[in-house]
């Protein structure tokens, strides 16, 4: 047999190559093709691993920065499920929406922390934040229950768990002061605030209740409320929950006037609610030290509206 290796690369090269050569790179998403350096050879990539920075899209939030999270939507769709089986099963279970309101205010305490770790690790406390969606679980399907008939409740039990989803992200978006969706998370916030209050005060004339056990209701629900609206990153908490008693107090004589008047029903909600946004918004303003003669002449003048619409209409018979 002849000794002459066949033309072409001999094998001593050919493992010389497979020895040297790094492992095939792939190709770069530009098209434009990447030469290999020493850095990609494996030997330089045990020295020191490069890893590349995070695509957007699995950065956690959604689209403008609003901190839309997989456990929000989750939380969301729970409760409107929750919604759903408390109005269309009949006997109504009275139990779930004290189960939900419960369940609510744990899942929003997982929620922020998970989606704001650094503010909570540091020493800060979700308790302020929790009071809201729990009143709101606890309040809307029972005033859907009261007020709205037929094909519509389902509807309106499913804009509740929208709802619901809204107030917790919102909720996300006004832990950091600096975050750019802050405001409109606070703005959010303070809308749901006023629903969940005119919602609670109605109802205390919904179900008849006595004086007494209308203004203890109506003070602890204020209290709860207040503290949402009057929460700022740089006021005292004790400051806060004095000035939400204060609240809580006023609205309290306020249902305790109202009983000698011929207001009841949703015109006696709206009346309360007026003063209840009439003292938070002062509270609010003196905690920022915005609070002027000219902010308060505002509050004077929208507060001085709303008893003209609910006078007028008492007296027209609307409601």
């Amino acid at each position: 047999m002849s000794d002459e290796q066949p033309s072409g690369e001999r094998p001593h090269e050919a493992l010389s190559g497979l020895s040297t050569a790094g492992p095939p790179l792939p190709p770069d998403p530009s098209g434009v093709a990447v030469e290999p350096t020493a850095d990609s050879t494996p030997a330089a990539a045990g020295q020191g691993e490069q890893r590349p920075p995070p695509r957007a899209s699995l950065r956690s939030g959604g689209p403008l920065g609003i901190p839309v999270t997989a456990p929000a939507v989750a939380l969301m769709a729970l409760m409107t499920a929750l919604f759903l089986m408390f109005l269309l099963i009949e006997p109504t279970p009275r139990w779930m929406v004290l189960f939900g309101a419960g369940a609510a205010a744990l899942s929003v305490d997982g929620i922020l922390r998970r989606a704001r770790r650094e503010p909570f690790e540091s020493g800060a406390d979700t308790t302020p934040y929790l009071f809201l969606p729990a009143l709101f679980v606890l309040a809307a399907p029972v005033f859907i229950e009261h007020n709205v008939r037929g094909y519509w409740m389902p509807l309106a039990a499913v804009g509740a768990g929208l709802v619901l989803g809204a107030i917790v992200v919102a909720e996300i978006a006004s832990v950091r002061e600096h975050d750019p969706v802050h405001g409109a998370g606070r703005f959010v916030a303070a809308a749901a605030t006023y629903f969940v209050a005119f919602a609670l005060f109605s109802l205390t004339y919904t179900f008849d209740l006595d004086l007494r056990p209308a203004i203890v209701a109506m003070v602890l629900v204020s209290v709860l409320l207040a503290v949402e609206l009057l929460r700022e990153g740089e006021v005292d908490p004790l400051e806060t929950l004095i000035f939400a008693v204060i609240t809580g107090l006023v609205v309290g004589e306020l249902r305790w006037t109202l009983h000698f008047l011929p207001i009841d029903g949703h015109l006696g909600g709206l009346t309360l609610l007026l003063g209840f946004y009439f003292v938070t918004g002062l509270l609010h303003s003196h905690l920022t030290r915005h609070l002027d003669a000219v902010v308060a002449a505002e509050y004077v003048a929208v507060v001085m509206v709303g008893i003209a619409l609910v006078a007028g209409a008492r007296a027209a018979g609307v409601a």
